[in-house]
């Protein structure tokens, strides 16, 4: 069987289902409409499936003892969309600028043709078709709940528009970081901007401190290591004539290990504290363990995945990239079950088309979802 051209066939239909996904976006654990939509395909194509929670689906297909399972994610972001094209989303404030819709499109399509050639198949395939990604909340809901109990090796992708579209990686170990969140409030004494003396200045402190907290990578980390601290978010004060009594910063850590997440939530919390002190102020720190590890890729099934893609792509399609700060919560399913994630390139300059996900311009050079459809497909036969 030639799976790139079992999937050419069917490229009509992946990539209108991939635009009425575009379409029609819903927030994570709202999916009511995608996953009535795959439903729908699902009985079109004789698939059968169950409902894992509200808005979760997933379908079965092949035969034998021997459980595997293929993952794309469904949600959308709280993004408005700037893009022109006739399949923007008609759902205001809402839109698919991760390139979800294209996952779910691509699993689609190969569904389609793991059906067609289902006695080919000695394995039993599970199709994971996972809510709520972008807020960690669905693969911990399937896992829990006991959809993938039996499952003995998980494959999942992604797409990027920074990566031109052509491009490949499947490679093993840490791909993807952990994304742990702080929220730090400062707090001081108010008082009239004329009478410094008489306050305790909550925005110089907070000021302060989002400068020394720049310092915990530069100068506590092996250079040769990856983490990032970034704050996004500062606020205080509520006049330009008052000395502001009260600070909030917010801000995510990305780290590839335990140990290193623990290492930089202690230093998080000690800068702060020290901080403040020196300007007669106090911090608070309330600090979230990131929903999802690290994706770390088995190399036993990275192996495979990867002899399994070479037999539909030619060699100069694989690249090696380097590992991402993005967060991704394929990585919960790896803490039980041997699994690997592969990224997809989806970006076209020429079709401006290049820009990063979460973008309200993100779009994607649609054959990047039929490399992802032959993905998913070559890795069940193998």
């Amino acid at each position: 069987m030639d799976i790139r051209r079992e999937v050419e066939k069917r490229s009509n239909y992946i990539i209108r289902l991939r635009k009425h996904f575009h379409k029609h976006p819903e927030l994570g654990m709202k999916e009511f409409e995608t996953a009535k939509r795959i439903c729908e395909e699902l009985e079109r194509m004789e698939i059968p499936f169950i409902m894992a929670g509200e808005t979760g689906v997933i379908g079965f297909v092949g035969q034998g003892e021997r459980v595997i399972a293929l993952r794309a994610d469904m949600d959308a972001l709280p993004v408005v969309e700037q893009n022109t094209v006739d399949y923007k989303s008609v759902n205001n404030g809402i839109m698919h600028a991760c390139g979800h819709d294209a996952h779910m499109a691509a699993l689609l399509g190969a569904a389609d043709i793991l059906k067609t050639f289902e006695d080919d198949l000695d394995c039993t395939v599970k199709l994971v078709f996972q809510p709520s990604e972008e807020n960690s909340l669905g693969a911990i809901n399937i896992t829990e709940l006991g959809f993938v109990d039996d499952v003995q090796e998980i494959f999942g992708l992604h797409v990027f528009a920074d990566m031109p579209c052509g491009q490949i990686s499947i490679q093993p170990g840490p791909r993807m970081a952990a994304s742990d969140i702080f929220h730090i409030t400062v707090k001081g004494h108010s008082g009239h901007a004329g009478k410094p003396h008489q306050c305790v200045d909550a925005t110089v402190a907070a000021s302060a401190l989002v400068v020394n907290l720049q310092s915990i990578i530069s100068r506590e980390f092996d250079p040769l290591k990856s983490a990032v601290v970034t704050v996004g978010k500062i606020a205080s004060g509520t006049a330009h004539n008052i000395i502001s009594g009260e600070a909030r910063i917010d801000g995510t850590t990305r780290t590839f290990s335990v140990e290193d997440s623990r290492h930089v939530e202690a230093s998080v919390k000690r800068v702060a504290n020290y901080t403040a002190a020196c300007y007669g102020a106090t911090a608070k720190v309330e600090y979230q363990r990131s929903l999802h590890p690290t994706v770390d890729n088995d190399e036993a099934v990275t192996e495979k995945a990867l002899a399994a893609a070479k037999k539909v792509f030619p060699e100069e399609m694989f690249v090696d990239v380097p590992k991402l700060f993005l967060g991704e919560d394929f990585s919960i399913y790896q803490q039980t079950i041997p699994g690997t994630f592969a990224f997809v390139g989806a970006g076209n300059e020429k079709l401006d088309r290049a820009y990063p996900n979460h973008h309200n311009k993100f779009n994607i050079d649609e054959k990047a979802v039929l490399h992802a459809a032959a993905l998913y497909a070559a890795f069940a036969f193998e």
